[in-house]
């Protein structure tokens, strides 16, 4: 007698296309970016049967990624590899601490029982602006509207680039080991300077298939914001579209209404939206952050935004 069995297509893939394919899920690492981390931090990815999390250091943050196969496991065991993920890290790697840049719309309400109980606490809305045609355009050179240019940031470059970021930012200076995220995560790190050479920014570029190129992080000091974010806008978009970038995004944050406003201009359409959750990474600051909470009571207001 002949016998049918149900063939898994995923049984032979990998654990990131695994994950990627999950459907409780906030994970959107690159398979590059899954790699880097397997790599040099293996002890940031968590597998657990079919749940995944992986924690990707970036700025002195550790971003973590999480992938479940339904909500009954992502209830029962989201806590427990979550914690997994985050001790593998330290506050010397993470001294910004933890954040996920959740998107699993449908499970909100789920995650944010959960995130209550694991320290987390709501942090920025953000919407993804995304570019699907943009135009063949020429090279932009290495010359911005103003009289502005543009050159690869080099070894030289690091403490001015910590120095930007964090002023930008509004944040304490990047250590070492975030700087060198950023130059190992971008495909393109860009110093941003006066006709004189004096750095005024910095722009984070890199691509992903297919054909997207991405506008990772963006650093301009205020006394040229107003004068360079425009015409910085159109070189970095003529130069993604010119390496490969035919489709464009751009993570933006809601609260700045001008940078939101500047994209859509400029042809970038509102995607995905998501909030940012946030805690320390050092277990002791965990700890005392759940204590607190132990004679609280969760209070949500208002919606998705």
């Amino acid at each position: 007698m002949v016998q049918f069995r149900r063939l898994d297509p995923l049984a032979n893939a990998g654990p990131w296309r695994r994950a990627l394919k999950q459907p409780v899920k906030s994970f959107t690492l690159t398979e590059e970016q899954f790699k880097r981390i397997e790599e040099r931090r293996p002890q940031l990815i968590v597998i657990d049967g079919e749940a995944t999390a992986a924690g990707r250091p970036y700025r002195d943050f550790l971003e973590v990624h999480y992938a479940f196969p339904e909500v009954q496991e992502f209830s029962n065991h989201f806590n427990e590899v979550f914690d997994r993920c985050t001790r593998g890290s330290s506050k010397q790697e993470a001294p910004r601490g933890v954040v996920i840049h959740f998107r699993d719309r449908p499970n909100r309400a789920l995650a944010e029982t959960l995130f209550w109980e694991s320290a987390l606490s709501e942090g920025g809305h953000w919407v993804e602006l995304d570019y699907l045609t943009v135009p063949e355009q020429g090279d932009p050179g290495d010359t911005i509207e103003g009289g502005f240019q543009v050159r690869d940031a080099t070894e030289a470059d690091r403490d001015t680039i910590s120095r930007l970021e964090a002023e930008v930012a509004g944040l304490p200076p990047l250590t070492s080991g975030g700087v060198d995220t950023l130059y190992s995560d971008s495909r393109w790190l860009k110093l941003v300077t006066t006709s004189s050479g004096v750095p005024v920014g910095c722009v984070a570029l890199r691509t992903e298939s297919p054909g997207w190129g991405i506008i990772e992080d963006v650093f301009l000091l205020q006394a040229v914001r107003e004068q360079l974010q425009a015409p910085l806008l159109r070189w970095m978009m003529a130069f993604l579209r010119n390496n490969g970038g035919r489709r464009q995004r751009r993570r933006v944050y809601l609260d700045n209404a001008a940078e939101v406003a500047l994209y859509r201009e400029s042809g970038f359409s509102p995607a995905e939206t998501g909030v940012d959750y946030t805690r320390p990474v050092d277990p002791a600051d965990v700890e005392r952050k759940v204590e607190d909470r132990k004679s609280g009571t969760m209070i949500k207001f208002g919606d998705w935004r």
